[in-house]
């Protein structure tokens, strides 16, 4: 008979579960901010070539680049459009 209380649990690499779909949280560093892309002015002549997938950015915009070091809580299909993405700034102590 063995009996064991208060078992630790197996050591190994962590589970790479999408965290996220369930309401999770992921942490991100910011890698670059930048304005957004200005409007470019066009010949009276030309059409726009641009499709309406690509959307000109709000003039009040701003455009980060972030680094998510666990890549695999991220959907495989965010580019997709069908996500909502909802930013929380915490500042670091320390």
């Amino acid at each position: 008979m063995e009996i064991v209380i208060g078992a630790t649990s197996w050591v190994g690499a962590p589970s790479k579960q999408a965290s996220a779909a369930g309401g999770g949280y992921i942490e991100a560093r910011v890698l670059n901010v930048r304005p957004p892309r200005r409007r470019q002015e066009r010949a009276p002549n030309q059409g726009d070539r641009r499709t309406k997938k690509n959307a000109v950015d709000p003039a009040s915009g701003r455009v980060m680049t972030l680094m998510i070091p666990e890549g695999y809580t991220i959907p495989r299909d965010i580019e997709s459009g069908n996500y909502r993405i909802f930013l929380r700034f915490v500042a670091q102590r320390g």
